[in-house]
């Protein structure tokens, strides 16, 4: 069974020598795992949007980080760069799951996390 990840686990690092605009690569450490998240990154601030294109994330196993996880990741990237929204389009599978296939998107909006000293 996966652990499940808190946004306190997770810290976020731009690679600069695996980036090459328009290609950025973050680098997410997490528990027990290193993943690297390649995409074409677009932000429009004023509207608190974030949109992630032709993406490729590596290394997890299939099925290693899990939906649960993923959304944890997308709200502490929300909450640490103060954005409402973000999508995520996959790049064209070369491997896996129907290989020449492009995944559907994924939206993830921020929520509103419980203040511990109230």
């Amino acid at each position: 069974m996966k652990s499940r990840w808190t946004v306190e686990d997770l810290s976020f690092e731009m690679d600069d020598d695996q980036s090459s605009d328009p290609i950025a690569t973050l680098v997410i450490q997490a528990p027990g795992v290193v993943l690297m998240v390649m995409a074409e990154f677009s932000i429009d601030r004023s509207q608190g949007f974030m949109k992630l294109s032709k993406t490729h994330i590596h290394g997890a196993t299939a099925n290693g980080v899990g939906f649960a996880n993923l959304k944890t990741i997308a709200q502490a990237v929300l909450e640490g760069m103060d954005l409402d929204e973000i999508i995520i389009e996959g790049g064209i599978r070369t491997t896996g799951a129907c290989p020449g296939h492009i995944p559907c998107p994924f939206r993830f909006t921020r929520q509103i996390r419980p203040d511990p000293d109230a």
